[in-house]
């Protein structure tokens, strides 16, 4: 692993002129600094936080974007941020928002942050099945905490809710309405959310006695679209179901364009769930039955466990996973 002598080698500059660099502190010409970021680029250098963070704190917890992401005009993470900020604040700590450059890595951002001394820890958002992002920032010694489901033997702490509870709810209340073709607009399966939330809703079927039919669960994006493409493939099939779970209230809303777009009127053709309880579930047409989820207590717990952390206070056994609630509104009614 390279050291910051190395670098300093490389770009023929003293370890002081790579820390003015890399902190941003001191005057260093445009040229010296160039090279010396070009000498941290070919060596693949990243400053040890660990290390770093023992002589000083930022007090500032640090999230980076999701790729793609909408910002702050997406409701589901404005009031995730909300969380974040009220418990960081009462802890005495900022948050810093940084989004990506154009093909910049997040984990190659999140390191890069820590590396500035900006922050003292991350917050990391849509966790995948093998995130890089946690190995690279654990690696580094920056401390990170992650939003998803949680799973034993995780390289940080895990804070999320629990989609398999959530996906049983949302079953049973169509079951119990008399549904027993059930449809699944899936996540992504790189998402760590998505194989819990299937497993809930294959568990419900079970129990109510029907056996999951893998032609009713479509793999979907994230986005309206998606959900739109997911629900003309349910549709086309030669017994479509007759009611349908969508693993986020985006994929429900584009669900309801496709039905309408079928001549099929949503409530009483067709049963819909989304999850997510976005400020428009309530005010689609009709009004979308949904899984609330708890964004601004996850963005609470996820600056409480990763300030934790940076104290070096004794490590905590795993919070129990945060529970959704079911919202029954007029897009779920009995089969006809």
């Amino acid at each position: 692993m390279a050291t910051i002598k190395d670098v300093a080698e490389r770009a023929k500059v003293s370890t002081a002129t790579v820390s003015y660099v890399l902190n941003g502190t001191g005057t260093v010409t445009a040229a010296t600094r160039q090279r010396v970021l070009e000498a941290v680029a070919a060596l693949n250098y990243h400053p040890h936080h660990a290390a770093r963070s023992m002589r000083s704190r930022a007090r500032t917890l640090g999230l980076v974007l999701p790729a793609h992401s909408p910002g702050l005009t997406d409701p589901a993470l404005a009031e995730l941020v909300a969380g974040l900020v009220e418990r960081a604040t009462a802890c005495g700590y900022y948050l810093l928002l940084a989004a990506t450059a154009a093909g910049q890595a997040e984990a190659e951002l999140g390191v890069e942050l820590a590396g500035t001394s900006r922050v003292d820890g991350l917050v990391l958002l849509d966790l995948r099945v093998d995130d890089e992002r946690v190995a690279r920032l654990v690696a580094a010694g920056v401390p990170c905490v992650c939003a998803g489901p949680p799973r034993e033997g995780a390289d940080c702490p895990v804070v999320g809710f629990d989609l398999a509870d959530g996906a049983c709810t949302a079953v049973r209340h169509l079951t119990g309405l008399g549904h027993r073709r059930i449809g699944l607009i899936a996540l992504p399966s790189d998402l760590a959310a998505s194989e819990p939330f299937y497993q809930g809703y294959r568990e419900a079927l079970q129990a109510a006695g029907s056996a999951p039919d893998p032609s009713l669960v479509v793999e979907a994006g994230t986005a309206e679209d998606d959900g739109i493409t997911a629900m003309q493939e349910l549709l086309s099939l030669p017994e479509p179901p007759t009611a349908v779970v969508a693993a986020g209230d985006a994929l429900a809303f584009g669900a309801m364009h496709a039905l309408r777009d079928a001549g099929l009127e949503v409530g009483r053709d067709l049963a819909l769930v989304g999850m997510g309880d976005l400020p428009l579930a309530a005010h689609t047409h009709p009004p979308l039955t949904t899984l609330r989820v708890p964004r601004r207590a996850l963005g609470a717990e996820l600056a409480r466990r990763l300030i934790a952390i940076i104290e070096r206070r004794a490590p905590e056994e795993p919070g129990a996973p945060l529970r959704l609630q079911l919202i029954v509104r007029r897009s779920t009614a009995p089969p006809r």
